[in-house]
């Protein structure tokens, strides 16, 4: 065999293992595409090999997401409650700071660094939404809420005292005018600011009979 033709057989030859080994192989990784992983557990890493990302199953066989920072402190949650799914977001030392998810009359809270809920949203009974506001050791200091009380038919915010009686609401009546009632620590309406039936404004004293003692304009 002439050298030329040996130069030549040689050269086809590594133009085939070229294609068998690199452009063959490319093509086919392309195609075989998985339609679907089954798998107990699965691990995102970071560069320095580091757990930030975990999909898995708990103890109940249901699955959750955990986000994790790069110090290993996992700092968001998803998972499935008894009515749902629930999001959970924790501070850099573990601590959950605010929830999210379906759950029986609780859809949403912020807690402060202490773990202890300050701030709860809920759907109560009649579908109807509504914000509590709570002081550290749980006791109810303001709401938002919907309610029928003193006509109010629409949105209502309540200022609470520790023992959870209402001191004051603020909201829109039956007639959309706006009404303010305060209440005494026993929650007897003893004070009302709204709109009269001419479209004034007026305010009524109560004693804590229900009787009333005196209003401007003067109804007696």
């Amino acid at each position: 065999m002439k050298k030329f033709e040996r130069i030549f057989l040689y050269s086809v030859l590594a133009i085939l293992v070229f294609y068998v080994f690199l452009v063959d192989n490319n093509v086919e990784s392309k195609v075989a595409i998985q339609e679907e992983i089954r798998a107990r557990r699965i691990v995102i890493v970071n560069n320095a090999g580091q757990e930030v990302v975990e999909l898995s199953t708990n103890v109940k066989n249901n699955g959750e997401i955990s986000v994790i920072n790069q110090e290993g402190t996992p700092v968001a949650l998803m998972v499935v409650s008894e009515s749902g799914g629930g999001v959970s977001t924790f501070n850099n030392e573990g601590t959950p700071v605010a929830l999210m998810g379906a759950y029986d009359n609780y859809n949403g809270g912020i807690l402060n660094k202490d773990g202890i809920t300050v701030a709860t949203m809920i759907a109560d009974e009649n579908n109807n939404g509504g914000v509590i506001i709570t002081d550290k050791d749980g006791n109810t200091l303001d709401s938002m809420v919907v309610t029928n009380e003193y006509n109010m038919t629409n949105g209502v915010i309540g200022v609470l005292n520790k023992e959870g009686m209402i001191l004051g609401m603020m909201g829109v009546n039956e007639d959309d005018n706006g009404t303010i009632a305060i209440n005494d620590k026993d929650g007897y309406a003893l004070a009302l600011i709204g709109v009269n039936n001419n479209g004034d404004g007026a305010i009524e004293v109560y004693n804590k009979d229900g009787k009333l003692i005196d209003s401007l304009p003067n109804y007696k």
